[in-house]
Order: structure tokens, then C-alpha cells, then sequence
């Protein structure tokens, strides 16, 4: 079903899907905040913003509900060509939580870049690929929910990606990750980048155990050592 608005003599209408540029030009605009709506309709059908002023509120606000799953359309399917986490090295995860940690909406572009391949273009929908981004967070959950120690989280499992973005610090040093995995030799990153994040992973996972049965070694020596 098309659903137009009308403004004056002019007709504008709920488009069925968003292009990957309206998707990234709407970043800037968070949907939760009221005062956006109508510079989020303005991005998304095409209102010039001066038409958009003379909308009484509750037509912005009815609009806004058909917008919402134009926006964030949760029913995209997985499209073909995505790329087989089960192979995601750590070049790419580490390129993808870059992304992922500046905002998905304003990285869009890189980010479909890396899970199909492709140079995307302003005119391609964001329909067709948003199945494969939460294909591609929803493996990303897990990946975190099975290293939590690893990765410093808490004991609990994380439900959503929600959940996830506000254990994650931010500030996480994957040049440091990287580094460690190299054993700071410099000409050997590249070879580690290559490699599946997998078997990095379960290698990092290794070496903290190792290290904190060291620390607890050590400690109950320096224990027995005080007693005697």
C-alpha cells in the first residue's frame, strides 16, 4: 500500500524502501529525539525542510510511525554474497568493530563494503543489506558472549546487541590486540591480520589463562614463602 502526503498542491510519498545514502544522511538525526522528526522526513520523502514546518505535529507524528520500519527494516532478508564469518579474519573483525563502535548508520558504506565485497552506491537500498548486518551482529553477540573473559565483560550473557554496545569499552586497543598476537613484531601484523579471528581468539584466550595461573603460582610462593 502507497501512503502519500499532501501539502498544499504538492504530493509526497512514503517511499517502500531507503537508499544506503538517505540511511547514512539520517545518522546525524536520532529517531528518539521528537525535535528530529521533521528533519528526518525532510531526508527520507523528500520534503523540502520549509514545507515540512507548516505540518501540524500529529501528521509528523504519524508519519514518523510508517517511516520507522523504512528505516531499520528488521524483515530484510539474508542477501547472497555475504561474506562466511565462519572465515572472518582479524583484519576484518577488527576493521568491522572500528565501524561498529562509530555508528553503523554513518560507517554503512564501509561496512557493506566488508561484508559483500562490493563498492556500494547511493542508490543501492539499505533493504538489501541490513539482513546481512544483523546476520553479521547477531554472530558478533555470540563471538563476545563466548571470549566475555577475554574481553573483560561480566560474567553475564548479553541478549542484544544493546546489551553488548554498553559492556564494550569503546576505547578497546585492537592495535594492541594485534600487537600481542604478533608478539610486537611489526612485519609479522600483516600475517596476523590474516588470520581466522577464531583461532586468534581461542590464542589470546590461551595465554590469559596461562598467565593468570602464573600470577596464582607466583603469589601462593611468595605466600608459603611469608609463612615460613
Amino acid at each position: 500500500m502507497r501512503y502519500t502526503l499532501h501539502i498544499e498542491d504538492k504530493v509526497y510519498e512514503v517511499p517502500d524502501k531507503l537508499t544506503i545514502k538517505q540511511f547514512k544522511d539520517l545518522s546525524n538525526w536520532d529517531i528518539r529525539l521528537e525535535d528530529n522528526w521533521g528533519k528526518i522526513m525532510s531526508i527520507v520523502m523528500n520534503v523540502p525542510y520549509e514545507d515540512v514546518l507548516i505540518i501540524p505535529e500529529k501528521t509528523i507524528e504519524l508519519a514518523i510511525v510508517f517511516l520507522v520500519d523504512r528505516i531499520y527494516p528488521d524483515t530484510s532478508p539474508l542477501k547472497d554474497g555475504i561474506i562466511d564469518v565462519k572465515k572472518v579474519n582479524v583484519g576484518t573483525f577488527v576493521d568491522m568493530e572500528v565501524y561498529i563502535s562509530g555508528g553503523i548508520q554513518k560507517n554503512i558504506y564501509e561496512i557493506i563494503q566488508r561484508l559483500y565485497n562490493i563498492t556500494p552506491t547511493d542508490d543501492m537500498l539499505i533493504y538489501d543489506y541490513y539482513g546481512g548486518i544483523k546476520y553479521y551482529l547477531n554472530w558478533r553477540l555470540n563471538i563476545f558472549n563466548s571470549y566475555r573473559k577475554l574481553f573483560g565483560l561480566d560474567d553475564e550473557f548479553s541478549k542484544n546487541d544493546n546489551e553488548l554496545e554498553e559492556k564494550i569499552d569503546p576505547a578497546y586497543n585492537w592495535y594492541n590486540f594485534i600487537m600481542v598476537l604478533c608478539n610486537e613484531d611489526f612485519l609479522k601484523i600483516e600475517e596476523v591480520v590474516n588470520k581466522p579471528i577464531i583461532e586468534a581468539l581461542n590464542f589470546l584466550s590461551y595465554k590469559k589463562d596461562k598467565a593468570e595461573e602464573e600470577k596464582k603460582r607466583l603469589n601462593e610462593l611468595q605466600r608459603n614463602h611469608r609463612l615460613n
